[in-house]
């Protein structure tokens, strides 16, 4: 019989058969599995970015299991504040949007105080038609964008201010969600070993390949998701103490909003920017200048100080590279391909001008 199998298998159609029929077997059983193999990345990938933190406590002396939980303490108190903050902006601008006519009140005094010429001028039927006209279009863009406002953020954080139960849904049910926060916890606890355990189920020529790739991914891609949340918290934090700093009302909230918002590059802070000149607009027409200063000071900051010393040259791409790389990843799934087109792009670069440039192929064709 075993003489038979070996004659059998030595036929390569039959090989190409059995292989063909593993890959269809391997395609139907994922398919069927996908919603478990998506809860294991997203829970890898969170106990990934965690895993600093928890190893950074754990070279303080602090029990790797109990570094966990304070990890899990500070994200459940993000949320929290998250969702509060978001509530409270949603509220402010929906009120504002009924408030257009008292907010654009200063401009009639200051027609007012205009030579009697050009007063007249403006105060001329169809000077005031084109100012209702402006203000009705400023409240519909308000309302507009407080709608979108309100869904941007959701996509991102949540939905409609409830975070817990925006990754409910992304997760595809509480259930599911349940499960991705038990598994991230067992993986943060036994990160090290979940990556040895994985290593070794590679061939073992293998190895040392994998071991590289993972070493200029976690440079490449790793740290430079990790030093943008840290840059954003930063940039947050900023845009906040200056907005308070000048009497912007809501001023915490709207950092928040600039914090989450500078996750996504160069786009992020037109979104971020129009509600705090709204609400600016509200207390005093100086404020509005006033704001225009902080998020150019936050810009600076980001750009000449926390951005070149905590992502350094992690990606080292071009301006137009980076622009082309969000487009199309915004293009092809939305807001998340946005925020991970970038280090996608940083890490394909490192593969191209790594392994393909010095390579035989490159050098003399392949």
């Amino acid at each position: 019989m075993r003489d038979a199998l070996r004659q059998v298998w030595a036929n390569p159609y039959v090989r190409v058969a059995v292989l063909l029929l593993g890959l269809w077997a391997l395609g139907w059983l994922l398919l069927r599995t996908a919603a478990v193999w998506v809860g294991f990345l997203i829970a890898y990938t969170l106990a990934y970015l965690a895993d600093p933190l928890v190893s950074g406590l754990e070279r303080r002396r602090v029990r790797r299991a109990f570094g966990v939980l304070l990890v899990y303490a500070l994200f459940f108190v993000f949320l929290g504040l998250a969702s509060v903050l978001l509530a409270e902006v949603v509220v402010q601008l929906s009120q504002l949007s009924e408030r257009i006519p008292e907010v654009l009140r200063p401009i009639n005094g200051w027609i007012e105080g205009l030579p009697a010429l050009v007063r007249r001028w403006a105060e001329t039927p169809e000077v005031q038609a084109v100012l209702v006209h402006t203000a009705d279009a400023l409240k519909a863009l308000l309302q507009g964008f407080s709608a979108t406002l309100v869904k941007g953020l959701g996509a991102l954080l949540g939905q409609g201010g409830n975070l817990v139960a925006g990754l409910a849904a992304l997760a595809g049910g509480l259930v599911q969600l349940l499960a991705v926060f038990v598994v991230t916890g067992y993986l943060m606890v036994d990160f090290p070993r979940v990556n040895a355990a994985l290593l070794e189920a590679l061939p073992r020529p293998w190895q040392p390949l994998a071991v590289e790739l993972a070493g200029r991914l976690d440079r490449a891609v790793g740290g430079y998701i990790r030093g943008q949340l840290l840059v954003a918290a930063l940039v947050g934090l900023a845009v906040g103490l200056g907005l308070a700093l000048i009497g912007v009302p809501m001023a915490a909230a709207l950092g928040f909003i600039a914090g989450v918002f500078n996750l996504v590059p160069y786009l992020g802070v037109v979104v971020s920017i129009v509600p705090a000149l709204l609400l600016a607009l509200t207390v005093a027409a100086w404020k509005v200048v006033g704001v225009l200063v902080v998020f150019l000071i936050a810009n600076q900051l980001e750009s000449h100080l926390f951005s070149p010393y905590i992502l350094g040259r992690a990606t080292a791409l071009h301006p137009i590279t980076v622009v082309l790389s969000i487009l199309a990843g915004a293009g092809l799934f939305g807001l998340w391909g946005a925020m991970l087109a970038v280090p996608t792009v940083a890490f394909a670069k490192v593969l191209y001008t790594d392994y393909y440039l010095p390579s035989r192929c490159h050098e003399q064709g392949c």
